[in-house]
């Protein structure tokens, strides 16, 4: 079914979609997908099919329609969505959608790059609780935020993409590892070589032996061996 995209601006009785994967779409939708989306209690989302005539390339997204109430022939989008399309606010484009029905998730891995965030109470329950709420929906390597904490999906099952509306969730986090220590510093050394072939090691570090020889030492013999050498 083809739509002429529509930017959140047009939302005229305060829903809010920004920075979602929510939508409004007219009425011709319910219209023409109602048995389905009767028949599934759990819900359904809408896979949308959009082809950039700039830059040739077909771009698939899913959305959550929150109400039937756009303009006739339309679905109105978020900012967020407008720009994974690559469009701007100007032009008039179009797209093409359908009924997509995922499964339930079963396990969700969510990757934390703030691991300090567990350091407060309840944290994880307040992650799931607001998950929970916020999204009917989920897909591999999708970036969400809940409060100002952003995860990002790194695990998703039985599918890349599913629905998290009803269902037994299990939720891990993937917290990054504590950094390794620094190795200690490479210890140089200067190697003086006498006249004599001699090779002394003079260590730089404050814990070492004191050298066989000093510099003033290897001085001393240089100086004794040109007094000493005759013609």
């Amino acid at each position: 079914m083809l739509l002429k995209i529509l930017p959140e601006s047009f939302i005229t009785n305060g829903t809010n979609i920004s920075d979602t994967h929510n939508c409004l779409m007219c009425p011709t939708v319910l219209q023409k997908h109602k048995e389905t989306i009767l028949d599934n209690k759990e819900g359904c989302i809408f896979k949308i099919d959009f082809t950039h005539e700039i830059f040739g390339t077909q771009i698939t997204e899913y959305v959550n329609c929150l109400e039937f109430t756009a303009p006739k022939g339309c679905i109105i989008l978020s900012n967020k969505l407008y720009d994974k399309l690559l469009i701007d606010f100007t032009g008039e484009y179009c797209l093409n959608i359908d009924v997509f029905l995922p499964p339930q998730a079963t396990k969700v891995i969510f990757k934390v790059e703030n691991k300090d965030i567990f350091a407060e109470a309840d944290i994880k329950d307040f992650l799931e609780r607001g998950i929970d709420k916020k999204f009917k929906f989920l897909q591999v390597d999708q970036c969400i935020t809940v409060g100002s904490i952003k995860l990002k999906v790194k695990e998703l099952e039985p599918y890349n993409i599913c629905l998290i509306n009803n269902t037994d969730l299990e939720v891990e986090f993937d917290i990054p590892p504590e950094p390794l220590p620094e190795p200690p510093p490479i210890e140089k050394k200067e190697v003086i070589v006498n006249d004599n072939n001699i090779q002394n090691e003079i260590s730089t570090g404050d814990d070492e032996v004191s050298p066989s020889l000093t510099r003033a030492e290897l001085r001393k013999q240089r100086i004794q061996f040109y007094s000493d050498f005759k013609v």
